[in-house]
């Protein structure tokens, strides 16, 4: 993440900022058009290949509908990786954005939510929006605690880094009828701007520390996994599985028995095959698994488009127990700071007590 050079002057600061925000709007807008343009590269390939296998072109037209063919096949791969290329530019700009404009209210001053930021002063903190619209809340810093935190997605060192701050909800949530657990937490982006502002103030940092470095490529060993099928999903995938063979069907007898259909035959066939290979996959996809390393535990919840993962260090877990909620048991894995409850996957919480009976 780039810094930006904070201006001396308060407008000069604004135009800066208004010009940061319309950098990162552009790229996103620019990411949109890319991967609309790719899809319509994509739609034009299709209609050229069909218009290819109709009968009556000329040699001339069916050169054209070659060339035709290439441009748009090309066209569709490079605005495909120039869209995920800006995509990633457009992260870092928001990114570099959030920054400067932490930095503009002051060196150690920090996002932990949609405009509202956490500032460390000289006896405590101070929670506050950044448009000043309502009264700042300051917290000493002997209520306050601060974890590191490395949220990883996979078995391995390399993982997102945070800081959660922990502190007593009654600083924040005014209205005492309502049942509010004793403490809220917040969460900042682990930055070396944030760590050094913790060391700065003599404030202890619990949890995984951050690497001085580089984090080191290390291969987790692996000791065993315990797998959780989702009948629904299965069940659903196999219906898609059903439709999409029966398309392929359909298609091949279009084909063969229907000449003057051959192409549009052929383009259904291929296209029940590629759902039906996606509904394969789906329906071997669709269960969770919780495996165990040497080094911790790993979730992964399968057969969503996007799969809930979360690997979580030995060190990170303080103790794990088993919780019923509405007629169904889970593996609650306890956090400093705060819980994972993962399904009750058979043998699973019995692996714990047999090889990690400081856990249970």
């Amino acid at each position: 993440m780039k810094e930006i050079p904070i201006p001396a002057g308060a407008e000069a600061r604004r135009k800066q900022q208004r010009t940061l925000a319309r950098t990162r709007k552009a790229l996103g807008i620019l990411t949109f058009v890319l991967a609309a343009a790719a899809i319509l590269s994509l739609i034009g390939l299709l209609v050229t290949v069909i218009v290819l296998e109709m009968r009556g072109n000329t040699l001339d037209e069916q050169a054209t509908l070659y060339l035709c063919t290439g441009i748009f096949a090309a066209g569709a791969a490079a605005l495909a990786f120039a869209a995920f290329g800006c995509g990633k530019l457009s992260q870092e700009a928001t990114r570099t954005e959030l920054d400067y404009r932490e930095r503009c209210d002051g060196e150690e001053s920090f996002f932990v939510g949609e405009g509202t930021l956490f500032t460390f002063g000289e006896e405590g903190a101070v929670l506050h929006a950044e448009s000043e619209e309502k009264k700042p809340v300051s917290v000493p810093y002997g209520d306050l605690k601060f974890y590191s935190v490395c949220r990883r997605t996979k078995p391995r060192e390399k993982g997102e880094w945070s800081v959660v701050i922990e502190l007593p909800s009654h600083y924040v949530v005014k209205d005492k009828s309502r049942d509010v657990p004793p403490v809220v937490r917040i969460q900042a982006e682990g930055k070396a701007r944030l760590y050094r502002a913790i060391a700065a103030h003599a404030l202890t940092l619990g949890g995984e520390q951050p690497p001085q470095g580089k984090a080191e490529r290390k291969e987790f060993s692996l000791r065993t996994k315990f797998l959780l099928p989702d009948r629904d999903r299965r069940r659903h995938a196999l219906i898609f599985a059903a439709v999409a063979a029966a398309a392929v069907v359909a298609g091949v007898l279009i084909a063969v028995f229907w000449q003057e259909m051959l192409t549009i035959g052929v383009i259904v066939a291929v296209f029940g095959l590629f759902f039906a290979g996606r509904s394969i996959i789906s329906f071997v996809r669709a269960k969770g698994m919780i495996a165990f390393y040497e080094e911790g535990v790993y979730w992964r919840e399968g057969g969503r488009a996007i799969d809930e993962r979360i690997f979580l260090k030995w060190e990170d877990i303080e103790h794990v127990s088993l919780q019923e909620a509405q007629g169904k048991r889970y593996l609650t894995l306890a956090c400093a700071y705060g819980n994972y409850n993962l399904p009750d996957v058979a043998g699973a919480y019995e692996y714990i007590a047999a090889n990690r009976q400081e856990k249970v």
